[in-house]
C-alpha cells in the first residue's frame, strides 16, 4: 500500500518551464520539422488514450511479476535456438495494443506464452490491487495455441516455462520488461507500454496543452507511484533465470539498476510535465477515477490534487536518492547522477533539492562495506581525473564514452537555469565542453566510426551521433565541425535541421550553420593523434577517395578489448580491416572475453598466448603528417610485462589521388611466443610463398581441441585460439603474401568494386596459418566469418620485428614488387637488425619508394647502397633512377640529395604550463637553441617526459609569447591536468601530466621534392 506522506513542495514546472513551452509551441506553428514532432507524439499517444482510464491504470504491474532483458540469453528460442539472434540481441516482438502478454519470435512466427496469461494474471489480483501468484487460478495455466505439443508445452505463469530439458524460459518476465515496463535499448523492437506511452503522453501535452494527454498521464503516473516502493529485483536473480542490467551487483527496482537511471529519470519528468494540470485545481480531471481506485483497493483517499502530488512526490521522487544511495539505481558515469538532478530540479524543494545537487558533485562512489552503497556522485572528479584531455571516458569504447555525453547532458539540462542553484552549469565546465568533439572526431572517410572495445559492428558503415545533436553542439558553442557534422549526418543538407524544439533561435543558427559550410566545405577532419585517448588517425583524400589508417593505444579495460595497437585502414568506402565489434552479449560469457576481446581477434600481436593486460594509454613517440607521406609511431609498454618492447610504426604512402599503401613495422622484445594477427574484411584469400595445408580437424589451439561452448564460462588467460577453426598451415621460407577478394558484406558500392587489400609480410616468421574468425552472430548484417592469418615466432628471449606492406586496390595492384633492402651503418657501429628496416616498394607507375624506420637515431645508415639516412623515419623516392622526393620525421638526413640537413627536433625544458582548468592552454619551453620561425611548428607534436604513468603529449596548436629562447606552445583546449592530487579533498589541487624542468622535445618533419 502506497503511502502519501508530507506535502506536496512543488508550485510550478521548473524542467518543462513556461518560456521552454511557450519556445516549443512557437517552433510548432512556424516550422514544419516542429509540426512533425508534435504530430508524432500525438500519433504515438493516442491509440493509448483511446484504451481509457481502467486499461491504463493496469498497464502497470506489480513486484511479484518478473521482470528479465531475455527469454533464454544462451539458447535463444525454444524453437530455432540462437538462429533468433539474428534480429538483434532483444528480438522477440509484441504488440501491447492488440496482444498484450504475447510475444513472437521472430525467426519461427512461434507465439509464446502458450497459455492466456491475462486470464490467469487477472486472477491473482489481490485486495490492494497487486498480483499475487499465491492466489491467481492455475488451472488457467494451459497450453492453448499449440495444443498437439501437450498442456504444459510453453506455458508460463510468469516465473517460466521449464521445458522436458530442464531449461528455463522466461516469456513473461521478458514481456514485462520490454513490453510494459522499458522502452530504451532495445529501441527497435521494445514497446515498453509504460515507459515509451508515458513520454508520448508528456511531449503531447507540452506540445499541444491538450488536457487529455494529462490525464492519461497522470492515471499512469499515480499508478506508477502508488508499486514504485515496493519495486526491487534482487528477488529475481539471474541464477534463477532471470537477467536484468545490475552489472552483477544483483540491484534494481523495476528494471536492473543500470536501466533504471534512464527510467526513473523519464518517470520523474513526466511529472514535471503534467504539473500544471493538476497544480492547483484538478484541470486534468483525474481526481474522480484515481479516488474511486483507492477506495477500490484500501489506498488512502486521493480526494483532491494535493493528495495526487503527494503520492507522487514521495513515492516516486522522494524514492530516488535513497535507491541511488543503495545502489538500486546506479548505471555508467553521468547517468544516476542525471538522474538525481532531474529528480531535485522537479521536486524543487526547498530543504532537499539543493543537498541532492551537493551530492552529485561530491566525492565518493561505489564502496562494498558493509554492503554495496555510493557515497557520492563525484561528479567534479571523474570529470577532472577519468575523462582525458581529449574528452573521452575511462570505458574505452567509443559508445559507452559518447554515452557519458549523453547521461551528463541530462544532468546539465536539469540544472541549466534552475534558480536554486545557479552555480550548477555543467555546459561552462572545460572537460565536458571538450567531450562534445568526441562525437566528431572518430569520424573516418566521412561513414565510419573505429569499432574499439564493445562498440559497434563488423564493418557496418555508421556515423556516431545525429544531426539534433550536432545543431544542438553548434547552437551551445559554435564549433565549426559540429556544423559540418549535422550537415554531414543530415544527408549532406541542412534542410529540417535544429537543435531543440525548445530553441529559441532555430533560424539564426541555421543561417550560422550555412555561413560554415559555405565557407569551410564538406566535413573533411585532419590527421591527429589523440594522445589522452590513444588513437592515432592518418586522413588523407576527399569525396569517395578518402582513406585513413588509425591505430588505438588507448584503455583496455571495462568496455574495452585487448586491443592496444590494434591497426585499421579505410578506403574505397569501405572499412578494409573491420575490428568485431559489439560482443554478442556483454556479459560474464567465454565467447566475449576469450575472442571477441581477446587480443588475437585483432590486428595486434599476441605475447606469450594471453591477452594483453590493462593499461591506460600507451606512450606515442612520432606523428607527421604531410600531404605524401603520414606516420604513427606508438608503443604500449604496460601491456605485456614481460617485453621490453611493444611498438607499432605505420606510415601510409601516396600514390595517386586514389592509391596508397601502408608500411607497417611491429616490434616485440621479450616473451618466448609472438602471434601477430592479421585479417581483412569478409571475403576468400589467396596466396604466393606459402604451401598451405588443410587442417582437418580441431582450431588453431590443436587438432584435437574443439571450440568452446556457447554458454561456457571464459577461463583465465584463455588464448583464444580454440575459436579460430577451418585451419590451414604453413612454414613459409621466405617473404610471402595474402590477397583478400573482399566482398561488399554492406552494400556499399553499385555496381560491386573488384577490391582487395593485399599484405605483403617480409620478416621471417615460424609458421603462418589461415583460419577462420567469428563476428558477433546477432548483429544483422555481419558478416558470417573472416578470415584471419597468424604469423608465429617462437624462441628465449624472442625479438620480432614484423614487416609488411599492405596494399589496398581495385583490379589490378599498383605495387609491382616489395623487398628488404640491407641496411648498414656508415661508421661501422654496431646495430640490431631488428632496431632498423628499410622497405623497397616498386610502383607499376614507374616510381620507387624506400622507407625507412629506425630507432637508432645516432646512427648514420646507408640503405641498399644507394643513399644516407639517419633519423627515426624517412621515405626516399626515385623515378627513372633519380630522387624525386624525400621526406624525414625525426631525422637529420634522408638522402643525397634530398632534405636539408638540420636538427631532427627542437629541444628544452618546461618552464610553465597552464595549472587550471581551463579552455585556453599552453606549455612554455626554455629551449635549447633559438627559433627562426616557430609558426611552422604549429601542427607538430610536443612530447614532455614524465612518470609513465600517462603520456604527455600535445598537438601545437598556436604560438604565444616569445621572449629569447623561451617560447609559450599554446595547445587549445586539452588540458595538462591529470587529476586531483586527492579526489576527496579538491583543496589539494591538481595532479599534471607535465611538470616545470621536464625535459621536452619537438620532432620536425621534412620534405624535399625534385
Amino acid at each position: 500500500m502506497s503511502d502519501l506522506g508530507r506535502a506536496s513542495t512543488k508550485t510550478a514546472s521548473t524542467f518543462y518551464t513556461a518560456e521552454k513551452v511557450a519556445a516549443a509551441r512557437r517552433n510548432i506553428a512556424d516550422f514544419d520539422w516542429a509540426q512533425q514532432v508534435r504530430d508524432d507524439a500525438r500519433a504515438a499517444a493516442d491509440p493509448y488514450v483511446a484504451k481509457g482510464d481502467e486499461w491504463l491504470w493496469n498497464l502497470v504491474t506489480t513486484q511479484k511479476l518478473p521482470r528479465s532483458y531475455a527469454v533464454n540469453q544462451a539458447l535463444g528460442s525454444p524453437i530455432t535456438g540462437r538462429d533468433i539472434y539474428q534480429y538483434g540481441n532483444y528480438p522477440w516482438r509484441a504488440d501491447p495494443l492488440t496482444a498484450p502478454w504475447k510475444i513472437v519470435d521472430p525467426s519461427s512466427d512461434y507465439v509464446f506464452p502458450t497459455n492466456d496469461f491475462p486470464a490467469y494474471y487477472t486472477s491473482g489480483i489481490d485486495d490492494q490491487g497487486r498480483f499475487d501468484p499465491a492466489r491467481a487460478d492455475r488451472t488457467k495455466l494451459v497450453n492453448q495455441l499449440y495444443p498437439d505439443r501437450g498442456p504444459t508445452w510453453g506455458v508460463d505463469d510468469g516465473y517460466g516455462w521449464v521445458d522436458d530439458a530442464g531449461k528455463k524460459w522466461t516469456f513473461v518476465a521478458y514481456y514485462n520488461h520490454w513490453h510494459t515496463w522499458f522502452g530504451d535499448v532495445a529501441r527497435d523492437t521494445a514497446k515498453a507500454a509504460v515507459h515509451l506511452t508515458l513520454r508520448a503522453l508528456r511531449d503531447a501535452y507540452v506540445y499541444t496543452g491538450d488536457l487529455k494527454y494529462a490525464h492519461a498521464g497522470l492515471v499512469i503516473l499515480d499508478r506508477v507511484a502508488d508499486v514504485y516502493p515496493s519495486m526491487d529485483t534482487s528477488a529475481y536473480r539471474s541464477s534463477q533465470g532471470f537477467l536484468n542490467s545490475d552489472g552483477g551487483s544483483g540491484r534494481g527496482r523495476i528494471v536492473g539498476c543500470i536501466w533504471e537511471t534512464g527510467l526513473a529519470r523519464e518517470l520523474v519528468s513526466v511529472y514535471d510535465a503534467f504539473f500544471p494540470a493538476v497544480a492547483t485545481t484538478d484541470q486534468a480531471n483525474v481526481v474522480p477515477f484515481l479516488n474511486g481506485k483507492a477506495s477500490q483497493y484500501g489506498q488512502p483517499p486521493k480526494a483532491d490534487v494535493e493528495a495526487i502530488k503527494q503520492n507522487i512526490e514521495t513515492n516516486l521522487i522522494r524514492q530516488i536518492f535513497p535507491a541511488i544511495e543503495r545502489h538500486q539505481i546506479a548505471g555508467n558515469f553521468g547517468s544516476h547522477q542525471a538522474t538525481l538532478a532531474m529528480a531535485a530540479v522537479v521536486l524543487d524543494s526547498p530543504t532537499e533539492s539543493n543537498p541532492w545537487i551537493d551530492w552529485i558533485f561530491k566525492a565518493g562512489g561505489r564502496v562494498t562495506t558493509p554492503e554495496l552503497h555510493i557515497t557520492g556522485g563525484n561528479m567534479h572528479a571523474q570529470l577532472v581525473g577519468d575523462v582525458d584531455r581529449d574528452g573521452f571516458g575511462n570505458e574505452a569504447a567509443p559508445g559507452y564514452n559518447l554515452g557519458w555525453i549523453t547521461a551528463i547532458q541530462a544532468a546539465a539540462d536539469a540544472l541549466s537555469g534552475y534558480d536554486r542553484y545557479p552555480t550548477a552549469d555543467l555546459y561552462e565546465h572545460p572537460k565536458y565542453a571538450k567531450m562534445f568533439e568526441g562525437r566528431a572526431i572518430l569520424t573516418m572517410v566521412n561513414r565510419f566510426q573505429p569499432s574499439i572495445g564493445d562498440s559497434g559492428s563488423t564493418g557496418r558503415p555508421i556515423l556516431t551521433g545525429l544531426p539534433q545533436q550536432f545543431t544542438a553542439d553548434f547552437e551551445r558553442y559554435g564549433n565549426p565541425v559540429y556544423a559540418q557534422m549535422a550537415y554531414l549526418t543530415n544527408n549532406n543538407s541542412l534542410d529540417g535541421l535544429y537543435g531543440s524544439i525548445f530553441s529559441t533561435d532555430v533560424e539564426g543558427t541555421l543561417e550560422r550553420m550555412r555561413q560554415v559550410v559555405e565557407s569551410d566545405g564538406p566535413l573533411a577532419l585532419p590527421t591527429v593523434n589523440l594522445s589522452g585517448y590513444g588513437l592515432a588517425s592518418l586522413r588523407q583524400g576527399t569525396g569517395d577517395a578518402m582513406r585513413a589508417a588509425w591505430a588505438y593505444y588507448g584503455r583496455t579495460a571495462g568496455h574495452g578489448h585487448g586491443d592496444a595497437l590494434n591497426l585499421g585502414l579505410y578506403g574505397f568506402r569501405t572499412d578494409l580491416m573491420p575490428d568485431l565489434g559489439y560482443p554478442e552479449f556483454a556479459d560474464n560469457n567465454a565467447r566475449r572475453f576469450e575472442w571477441n576481446a581477446n587480443t588475437i581477434a585483432h590486428n595486434s600481436v599476441t605475447v606469450d598466448n594471453k591477452r594483453q593486460s590493462n593499461h591506460w594509454v600507451g606512450q606515442p613517440h612520432a606523428f607527421a603528417n604531410t600531404p605524401q607521406v603520414k606516420l604513427f609511431d606508438l608503443s604500449a609498454p604496460k601491456v605485456y610485462p614481460q617485453t621490453s618492447r611493444y611498438r607499432r610504426v605505420t606510415a601510409t604512402v601516396t600514390i595517386d589521388d586514389a592509391n596508397w599503401y601502408a608500411v607497417d613495422v611491429f616490434r616485440v622484445t621479450g616473451g618466448t611466443h609472438h602471434h601477430l594477427s592479421f585479417h581483412a574484411a569478409e571475403g576468400p584469400v589467396t596466396t604466393t610463398g606459402l604451401d598451405l595445408a588443410a587442417q582437418p580437424t580441431g582450431t588453431y589451439a590443436g587438432p584435437d581441441i574443439l571450440p568452446p561452448a556457447d554458454n561456457a564460462l571464459p577461463r583465465p588467460n584463455a588464448s583464444g585460439f580454440d575459436w579460430l577453426s577451418n585451419v590451414s598451415r604453413a612454414n613459409p621460407e621466405g617473404p610471402f603474401t595474402a590477397d583478400w577478394k573482399i566482398k561488399d558484406t554492406w552494400n556499399v558500392h553499385d555496381p560491386d568494386l573488384d577490391l582487395h587489400l593485399r599484405l605483403n609480410v617480409l620478416s621471417p616468421i615460424d609458421d603462418v596459418a589461415l583460419c577462420d574468425g567469428i563476428p558477433p552472430r546477432n548483429k544483422p548484417g555481419n558478416p558470417p566469418s573472416l578470415r584471419y592469418l597468424i604469423a608465429h615466432r617462437q624462441g628465449l628471449q624472442l625479438t620480432s620485428q614484423f614487416v609488411s606492406v599492405i596494399e589496398p586496390y581495385v583490379g589490378q595492384p599498383t605495387i609491382r614488387a616489395v623487398t628488404e633492402v640491407p641496411v648498414v651503418s656508415a661508421g661501422g657501429e654496431d646495430f640490431s637488425e631488428h632496431d632498423t628496416v628499410a622497405v623497397k616498394v616498386e610502383l607499376t607507375n614507374g616510381r620507387t619508394d624506400y622507407v625507412v624506420s629506425s630507432l637508432r637515431t645516432d646512427v648514420l645508415f646507408t640503405v641498399d647502397g644507394r643513399f644516407p639516412f639517419q633519423g627515426g623515419f624517412g621515405v626516399y623516392s626515385l623515378r627513372n633512377s633519380r630522387p624525386v622526393y624525400a621526406m624525414g620525421h625525426d631525422a637529420a638526413r634522408v638522402g643525397e640529395p634530398g632534405i636539408r640537413r638540420g636538427p631532427a627536433a627542437l629541444t628544452g625544458k618546461v618552464h610553465a604550463f597552464t595549472r587550471e582548468l581551463s579552455a585556453d592552454n599552453s606549455v612554455t619551453l626554455t629551449l635549447d637553441s633559438a627559433l627562426n620561425d616557430p609558426s611552422t611548428l604549429i601542427g607538430h607534436y610536443l612530447y614532455v617526459a614524465n612518470d609513465g604513468e600517462r603520456n604527455a603529449v600535445y598537438r601545437i596548436a598556436g604560438i604565444g609569447q616569445i621572449s629569447g629562447n623561451q617560447c609559450e606552445f599554446k595547445v587549445g583546449n586539452t588540458t595538462t591536468i591529470r587529476g586531483y592530487v586527492n579526489p576527496d579533498d579538491f583543496d589539494l589541487g591538481y595532479r599534471y601530466d607535465v611538470a616545470v624542468g621536464a625535459n621536452a622535445r619537438i620532432p620536425l618533419t621534412r620534405e624535399w621534392m625534385g
